[in-house]
């Protein structure tokens, strides 16, 4: 059974939630996040990190698992800035409501992976119901080009680490040790 979970410790509360389309705005691995079944928010009221409860219109207790969500997609969230590390939308599909206490073991990342059997949550247990429709417009990553796809050969090589440290190219020995 595949129970996998992305879990994290959110200042959003359960409407802002449904009305961003899932949980965001993460610095994640999208790849092993898109692998995970399941999205698991915990509440954080930590006044440092919701600017007195009002960020995020928080809506359950501190370290309460509030929200569970059927992972459809990992997107680049729509608030992103450009900058990096690249922030990251985990949307949901299907949601259910719960209420587990005690759900956040301090830790300082906000996202952590896990699964629903590792945190206690039985999986049979949960009433899903259908994520209302979101029009999530996520930003274009522009990918950077590389500026030797092929490599360099090692005269290009001492060119630009001449140019580097200010030395002559003659004085740059490469050895390749294959």
């Amino acid at each position: 059974m595949n129970d996998s979970a992305v879990v994290v410790f959110t200042a959003r509360g359960f409407d802002r939630l449904l009305s961003d389309g899932g949980s965001s705005s993460w610095v994640l691995n999208e790849k092993r996040a898109s692998r995970c079944k399941y999205v698991v928010c915990v509440q954080n009221r930590d006044p440092a990190d919701n600017h007195n409860n009002d960020w995020g219109s928080v809506s359950d207790p501190h370290k309460n698992a509030f929200f569970i969500g059927k992972i459809s997609d990992v997107v680049v969230s729509p608030e992103w800035d450009g900058s990096r590390p690249t922030r990251w939308l985990i949307k949901v599909s299907e949601y259910a409501k719960v209420a587990y206490p005690n759900m956040w073991d301090g830790a300082r990342n906000p996202v952590a992976y896990s699964s629903l059997t590792d945190l206690g949550i039985d999986e049979n247990s949960l009433n899903f119901k259908g994520m209302p429709d979101v029009d999530v417009k996520s930003p274009k990553v522009v990918q950077e080009e590389e500026s030797y796809p092929d490599g360099i050969s090692i005269q290009q090589a001492k060119i630009l680490l001449s140019r580097k440290y200010e030395v002559s190219e003659e004085s740059i020995e490469i050895i390749i040790r294959a």
